[in-house]
């Protein structure tokens, strides 16, 4: 596995992507198993202790893995979960997950152990032939390809740890594949990744263009169209017209979908660069997750 290589996370084989979740498992829980006691209930970014963020990180991958089994044996229903595939958006969801976290970390006293077990089963679901784990999942964002669910869960060690780890020992650097995938599943629409899952376009209901150039893990140019009722994020049409232009590190662009930077700011900071008044409607619209 050559993780010098520049290739994206989409374009290597499942089998070396997996390699890489497992790498990214490892390295998460040996930073979080080198933490004190204290410091696990000290605050994380947001209204979460770094405790409960952990905990939250063990149950993700138990619910996914969940996805996948059933999913093996033909069942998308969703196993009695209160919100239908595809209904479900960040923050609809966010009370149900905080209070999920929350029972967790009070009641087990090893949240790192099962974090990494959690994980660790999950990619072994996920280990196998590309073609056999294409079949459809349930998840409350939208049916999702058994495999899909690596991306997401990339996504998520990469956030939350920038959660953590932004609080605890700032300024935190989010992972190269933690962003990847971030953007990946902005990019393919994928449930708790997509754009429908942290916008609310009636926020900000203005229609433009964005021309978005990303840096750092993600090297390219991409059009951010927000329109009345969606936002997509799609490949530049040059005859397409632009209403505004925004340069940013792809990692940045993630913690800004996702609720975690304001974007609005960072270009008037100078961390990202770009047209303030279109950036500001996209920034107005942005729920997080």
């Amino acid at each position: 596995m050559d993780l010098a290589s520049d290739a994206r996370l989409g374009a290597r084989p499942l089998a070396e992507r997996v390699s890489i979740m497992r790498h990214e498992i490892d390295r998460l829980a040996a930073r979080l198993s080198a933490l004190s006691p204290d410091r696990l209930d000290q605050p994380a970014i947001g209204d979460w202790t770094v405790r409960e963020v952990v905990a939250h990180m063990a149950v993700v991958p138990e619910f996914y893995t969940d996805g996948v089994v059933r999913g093996a044996a033909g069942d998308t229903g969703g196993a009695g979960h209160p919100t239908a595939a595809g209904t479900g958006r960040g923050e609809i969801a966010a009370e149900g997950i905080r209070k999920g976290a929350v029972a967790l970390a009070r009641k087990s006293d090893d949240v790192i152990g099962r974090f990494r077990r959690s994980a660790e089963a999950l990619a072994d679901a996920l280990s196998g032939d590309e073609a056999d784990l294409g079949y459809p999942c349930f998840h409350p964002g939208g049916l999702v390809p058994a495999n899909r669910f690596l991306v997401l869960f990339l996504k998520e060690l990469g956030l939350h740890e920038w959660d953590m780890f932004e609080a605890l020992e700032p300024p935190c650097v989010m992972s190269r594949w933690g962003a990847d995938a971030a953007f990946q599943a902005l990019e393919e629409e994928i449930a708790s990744g997509s754009l429908r899952w942290v916008t609310d376009p009636g926020r900000s209901p203005g229609a433009v263009t964005i021309r978005v150039t990303t840096t750092g893990a993600v090297v390219g140019e991409r059009d951010l169209i927000l329109e009345p009722d969606k936002t997509r994020l799609v490949a530049v049409d040059e005859g397409r017209t632009v209403d505004g232009r925004l340069r940013v590190d792809a990692a940045d662009f993630t913690l800004g979908c996702s609720g975690r930077l304001d974007l609005a700011a960072a270009v008037a900071d100078g961390r990202a660069e770009g047209d303030l008044d279109v950036v500001r409607v996209l920034a107005g619209r942005l729920t997080g997750m």
